[in-house]
């Protein structure tokens, strides 16, 4: 084998591994509380994670009425969190790309996906 194909080689079986090992790690879950305030949009809830008071308003709100971006999830419910940023998470439920706040995370819930 040439010399120069040998670090391409090398590097495609390191892609290769990493790529398996990652995908063989299972995503986390967490549990949500009941009436969660869920929203669709990363923008509308990150907006909304840097001050608490406009989250109070935006609830109450979508506790009026759904809006087009934010919603009250009912029941409690388990969800494979994605990723996990300041003062929100962004998680799969039922095939769909929400997000929520920390504070609707159930306690215990962020610290058990860490192992």
């Amino acid at each position: 084998m040439p010399k120069f194909y040998r670090p391409l080689s090398l590097l495609c079986i390191a892609g290769f591994t990493t790529a398996f090992t990652t995908a063989a790690q299972p995503a986390p879950t967490v549990s949500l509380s009941a009436n969660s305030h869920v929203c669709n949009a990363e923008a509308e809830v990150a907006r909304l994670a840097a001050n608490e008071q406009l989250q109070e308003m935006a609830r109450a709100l979508v506790e009026f009425k759904a809006t087009k971006y934010c919603f009250i999830l009912p029941v409690a419910a388990t969800v494979t969190m994605l990723e996990q940023q300041q003062g929100y998470i962004k998680f799969d439920y039922k095939s769909q790309v929400l997000y929520t706040f920390d504070k609707y995370v159930l306690p215990g819930a962020l610290t058990a996906q860490t192992h």
